[in-house]
Parts: C-alpha cells; structure tokens; sequence
C-alpha cells in the first residue's frame, strides 16, 4: 500500500488555443476539469499502475466538496481528506504555441502545524492496522512554518516507522531546510535541474554539469536522488551509482503533472521491487505517458509498457585525469 500526502490540493482547469496574447481577450473551448495536487497525481498514476493507494491530505470550501466528490467518483483510492476552513485552490494551465504551457495556481488554504500534524497522527492510526510500503509527500504547503515538512519527516522516524521508504516532492524553503537539517532525511527527493542550482547556490546550464552537483553534502544520506531535465530526460544517484536518464520525443498534449507521475510510478516500482534500471524505466514512462492526457496524474499502462522499451538508462562514468609523473 502507498500513501501520499497532498497538503494543497486543486481542481485543475486546462486550456488549449493555438496562440495566447496577453493583454487582450483569449477565447478558447471549454477547458478540461481534472483534480490536482501533487500528491493526488502520485497517487492516481500508482493506482492506475496497480497499487493499493491511500490519498491524504486537506480540502476545503465550496471546491473542496467539489474535488471530494469526484476523487471518490474516480473509485481509484482510498480517502483520506481532513477538512480545513479555507477554500480549496484552483490551477490553471494553458497549453499554446506549440508546446508553451503557462501556469496560474492559487496559494490554497493555510496549513497550521497542529492539523498538518492531526493529519500525521490519522496516519500513524492507520497503519497500525494496515501495513504500508512506501509514503509520498507531495507539492507546496501555504503554512508560516518554513520547517513543517522536515517536523513532519522527524515524526514520521519517530512516531511511524524508521524504515519505511519516504519519497518527498517538494521545493522551495520546505525542501532546503529539510536537506540542511542532520536529523532526518527523506528516502528520496526530485529537484528539476533549475531547482538543483537554487538549492546549491550556482547556475547549472546541463545535464554534464548538473551530475557533479549531486554529490554536494547538501545530499548526503540520501538514498535516492532524481534530478527531472525535461525533455532530457533525467538524472539519478543511488548511493555512489551515478545514472543518465534519456528518453524519446514524443507528441505532447499537457505536461502538467507529469512530474508527479514520475514520482507516482517510482513509488509503485519501489513497492514492486524493480531493479534500479527498471524502476527509473518504469517512473519515466509514467511521466511521458501523464504528457500525452489532457488530464493530470493519468497514464495508460500499455503505454507505458512501451515507452520503457525506448528509455535508455546508463551508470555514469565520471573521467578521473592521470597524475603525472
């Protein structure tokens, strides 16, 4: 069974026109309504995939019956939603000029550390009966605490289990506290190559450059390192294994969430026992095949099948210069 957390839920809309000018009036066809959040994303993808999945987090308002009722519509995971007073968020993307997609997302309801941690203790509940294989933390929180996710991790170890793997997408502040911290670390973390160089102070302009980076102590302890490069692909540190991630070019309808099923994927391939190869195969083809729907967090695991065929996973070999003399 995988759980994941979604502290900021959404009900997504996106967007399709040919060219978008700023400025004036866009006119475009009735978007497609999906729900989102990162965590929910994950968790779609790993069920689509297979997996037992427990969906947790935090809804709200007049949109977060919305986005209740058709989480439960989807019948694709069991419900886990605490009720907070503010409205639920909204996300908006809009696909034009070829494969530009522009974002407006909503900050979403604030989280106050004592229902983050309402929410970790129903958890903790939870799987004192039921057994789980892998936990997800997901996407941003609007919370004033800039340390809630590294507290949320330390009561994970702690009050949970100090064994079972925790896979946490996040950026930001929330992230960065939680790597300078020497207390606990997440199992698994996914920088963008762009949220790499926030991270560490320095511009990194590719993919050469980026896998040097993944050794800085800012990393240390940490089993499994994905840095998502887009269209490149990705890269990988698992331990002192050093991987490079190329996928194919495919046709692309929405990217959003694409990420999110990566991660999704990965957690089911962890569950699964995959090989690192296979996984790292298994979590992208879930991303590609996200890019393909209109919707977030959705893939077709025939699909994916294939596209794990045409992904190309290498250790990298770093080149060590001779002394001289």
């Amino acid at each position: 069974m995988i759980i994941t957390v979604t502290m900021n839920s959404s009900l997504d809309h996106a967007y399709f026109i040919d060219h978008f000018s700023p400025g004036i009036v866009n006119r475009f066809q009735t978007p497609r309504k999906s729900i989102g959040g990162k965590g929910i994303n994950a968790g779609r993808a790993a069920s689509l995939s297979g997996a037992k999945v427990i969906i947790s987090g935090f809804l709200g308002g007049d949109l977060g019956q919305i986005v209740g009722r058709d989480l439960k519509d989807e019948n694709l995971f069991e419900l886990m939603m605490l009720p907070v007073s503010e409205e639920t968020r909204r996300a908006i993307t809009v696909m034009h000029d070829g494969n530009v997609h522009t974002e407006i997302v909503e900050s979403g309801p604030e989280v106050s550390d004592e229902q983050a941690f309402h929410l970790m203790n129903e958890i903790k509940e939870k799987l004192n009966k039921e057994n789980a294989s892998v936990i997800t933390i997901n996407g941003s929180v609007n919370s004033n605490n800039k340390h809630l996710y590294k507290d949320l991790l330390k009561y994970i170890r702690t009050e949970i289990s100090n064994e079972i793997p925790v896979l946490m997408d996040i950026s930001g502040e929330q992230l960065l506290s939680l790597l300078e911290s020497d207390e606990y670390k997440p199992t698994f973390i996914k920088p963008n190559i762009h949220e790499l160089g926030e991270l560490i102070g320095k511009s990194i302009p590719s993919k050469e450059v980026a896998i040097h980076e993944m050794s800085h102590s800012l990393f240390n302890d940490i089993d499994y390192i994905m840095v998502s490069c887009g269209a490149e692909g990705a890269l990988f540190k698992a331990g002192d294994i050093y991987y490079n991630v190329e996928i194919p070019t495919i046709d692309i309808i929405n990217p959003t969430g694409s990420g999110d099923a990566t991660v999704g994927g990965f957690a089911y391939a962890l569950e699964e026992k995959y090989s690192i190869e296979d996984a790292l195969k298994y979590a992208m083809a879930c991303g590609m095949s996200n890019a393909q729907h209109a919707e977030v967090g959705v893939i077709n695991k025939h699909d994916v099948e294939l596209f794990m065929k045409q992904i190309q996973v290498k250790q990298y070999k770093f080149e060590t210069t001779k002394a001289i003399g």
